[in-house]
């Protein structure tokens, strides 16, 4: 009886014992939490002072340059001078409105060198944030451009490179379009076609080679019909894989930045946002809105511009100026992941 009454008071000790050491078990579970949380403040806390002793934020309009302090001072005149042109290429509605990144100039340790020219890290800026305001605002001129819009001016070398390609690629409307034809550089810069582009672009004697440069992935039916437009001629088989999606552009990339510059640099103030509002408007209409002419004079202008610039040196064969063309598109799609113009 009494070993039995001592076993009853027993349990009830040992029980009270292990709620007690599993209750302090708990407490310093709990402990150690608020402890390591209160490590990460104190890390976060001197985190956030080693970056704002390290590191400092210039503002222009909507651009914001995350530097060091020592170059605070060259980051800041930077900026402003390239939001002012900014401002000026785009009109300060459109400019306000992209949706601009915090940009990067220099490290942590950096300071400023002894020659650094404010002008060309502006350009630098200025080039960044367009880019983003090119694709935010423009798909129809970004498409057209195969995404490869340029900012900078347009040098006398580059009217030349333009020039010969106009006199030597064996497209049907180059010739005519170098000698001031406006219905002509229409249609060899793509922004004015009918049905038929390949007729459009293309002496059908050309059409084998420009098949045979054809490459990528193709289906069994379009490498069929490869096959038979390279080593016959059919012309079915060649309309069939020389699509307006394969083809290169009689003018090339360079002719097309130089008229879209051309466009918006006539159109002055508020150019670029005619370019790019009313959303259904054709690429003629976009271009003839900014530049604020008829889209017959601006190609006419850009004709002109074009042939101030002489070609020089020997013609290349046409078989060389179609490969490095079609090198150049396939370089492009790859870049473009695949995006195509239509």
């Amino acid at each position: 009886m009494c070993s039995r009454w001592f076993r009853g008071l027993l349990v009830p000790v040992l029980w009270a014992g292990t709620l007690a050491a599993q209750d302090q078990a708990a407490v310093l579970r709990r402990m150690e939490a608020r402890l390591d949380s209160m490590h990460r403040v104190v890390e976060l806390r001197d985190s956030a002072y080693a970056r704002a002793s390290t590191s400092d934020t210039v503002v222009a309009g909507a651009l914001r340059i995350a530097t060091s302090p020592r170059l605070r001072s060259l980051a800041q005149a930077a900026a402003d001078q390239a939001w002012r042109r900014l401002e000026a290429r785009f009109g300060a509605s459109v400019a306000e409105r992209a949706d601009i990144p915090v940009l990067d100039f220099g490290g942590a340790n950096s300071s400023a060198p002894l020659n650094a020219d404010i002008s060309v890290i502006a350009r630098g800026f200025e080039n960044a944030v367009s880019e983003e305001i090119w694709r935010q605002q423009d798909i129809v001129s970004m498409v057209w451009l195969r995404g490869n819009a340029s900012y900078e001016e347009s040098s006398a070398s580059d009217r030349r490179i333009i020039a010969e390609e106009l006199v030597r690629t064996p497209a049907l409307p180059n010739q005519a379009c170098f000698l001031g034809d406006a219905s002509a550089c229409a249609v060899a810069l793509g922004i004015r076609l009918g049905t038929d582009t390949l007729a459009q672009w293309y002496p059908p004697d050309t059409w084998p080679r420009l098949a045979a440069l054809v490459g990528g992935q193709l289906t069994g039916l379009e490498s069929i019909a490869r096959q038979r437009c390279v080593s016959s001629g059919d012309t079915g088989a060649c309309r069939t894989i020389l699509t307006p999606v394969r083809l290169t552009l009689p003018v090339g990339v360079a002719g097309r930045r130089f008229l879209l510059r051309l466009a918006l640099e006539t159109g002055g103030v508020g150019a670029f946002e005619r370019l790019t509002t009313h959303g259904d408007a054709t690429l003629e209409e976009r271009l003839s809105n900014a530049a604020g002419l008829p889209i017959d004079t601006l190609l006419t202008r850009w004709s002109a511009a074009i042939r101030a610039a002489p070609t020089r040196g020997p013609a290349r064969p046409a078989w060389e100026l179609l490969l490095g063309a079609a090198w150049t598109a396939l370089l492009l799609a790859a870049v473009l992941g695949g995006s195509r113009w239509r």
